[in-house]
């Protein structure tokens, strides 16, 4: 009777492995993309698919679809990244983890940067290339497990990765889309812990300027290499999380200005003297030695003397690969400390 009772036990144990693998059959720094929920699993191992949701495909792999609609399949748990955007340092920073390699430029000052890996970001091994057009040969040599990159900028790179590492490629537009790729990374590497402590340090955060923030003081977040700026609108990736605790009235107002979506339009001293921001913060971008910060270049022109925040004293110039470049929730976390003690000192 015990043989018996054993068969049985184990026969119930392979339908149930089988259910659950049948579950999922399915295969400045910039850039689109569209947001999925993160997967939902039961207790009895079956989990439901939709777009953009990890899922083991089975024993040992898991898949997961990018930014661009790609189904990526991994040996799980992943451990070793290649960084080729910032946002990628962003990730691995918030879940307790040093990348296998980064590119150069600003993705080694984000690392560098004291919030993140400090000196240690500044040994870390080098991707070589440009940042459009990392080394094949650097990424080979490092043989990661997967490589993040940016959408719009690193699609191309993807058949050159063929047969050495999946190409995750993300831009999150809103600070909802980077708490999506936190849990997407999360789950990945099998650092889901360190991702729901990282959200909700970073949710905190959020709420706790909300209701403290008397909403005031217009605010205005602009880009640029020099007098031909743009400014980061309320559906941008930095104004989603302005807009939460300060006034912030920058629209999208045509469609043809923001073909791909990114929150971000071209602008010019006299619009922005229609709203006469009280605060302007500026992520300054320079391609050649000496370039003036993009502040000092339009102070050259009579308009820019006329805007409140000119004559208060309320332009400040901010670390643009962290406010800009980031897009993770770290960075994001940064934006809103640096932020808020700028417009409201007495209060944070």
């Amino acid at each position: 009777m015990k043989k018996k009772h054993g068969w049985l036990i184990m026969l119930l144990v392979l339908a149930l492995l089988a259910t659950a693998c049948g579950g999922n059959n399915d295969g400045k720094e910039s850039a689109t993309a569209p947001s999925g929920e993160p997967a939902q699993s039961s207790q009895s191992g079956d989990t439901e698919s939709k777009q953009g949701e990890e899922a083991p495909a089975e024993a040992g792999t898991i898949e997961v679809t990018d930014d661009t609609e790609t189904r990526l399949t991994f040996e799980w748990p992943v451990e070793k990244v290649a960084c080729i955007v910032s946002l990628c340092i962003d990730v691995l920073a918030e879940l307790g983890m040093e990348p296998a390699a980064i590119a150069e430029s600003g993705v080694r000052v984000i690392a560098s940067s004291p919030e993140f890996y400090g000196s240690k970001g500044e040994s870390l091994p080098s991707i070589g290339g440009s940042f459009f057009e990392p080394s094949l040969e650097d990424l080979v040599t490092t043989a990661p497990e997967l490589v993040i990159g940016l959408k719009g900028v690193h699609d191309t790179l993807r058949e050159g990765l063929d047969g050495i590492a999946p190409l995750y490629l993300a831009n999150p537009k809103s600070y909802e889309d980077s708490l999506e790729f936190l849990e997407k990374i999360g789950e990945l590497t099998g650092r889901t812990d360190e991702a729901a402590a990282a959200k909700a340090r970073f949710m905190e955060k959020l709420e706790t300027a909300k209701e403290k923030s008397p909403m005031d003081k217009k605010a205005l977040i602009l880009f640029g290499s020099d007098v031909n700026f743009s400014v980061v609108t309320a559906t941008g990736l930095g104004g989603s999380v302005m807009k939460e605790f300060t006034n912030y009235p920058w629209q999208v107002e045509k469609a043809e200005d923001d073909p791909y979506g990114e929150g971000s339009v071209p602008y010019s001293l006299e619009r922005l003297l229609v709203e006469d921001p009280d605060v302007i913060f500026v992520e300054s971008y320079s391609y050649s030695p000496g370039t003036l910060p993009v502040s000092e270049q339009l102070a050259a022109s009579p308009l820019w003397s006329k805007l409140k925040a000119v004559q208060n004293g309320q332009v400040h110039e901010v670390r643009s690969p962290i406010w800009g470049d980031g897009r993770g929730t770290r960075s994001l976390g940064i934006l809103m400390d640096e932020a808020l003690a700028i417009l409201y000192p007495d209060l944070f």
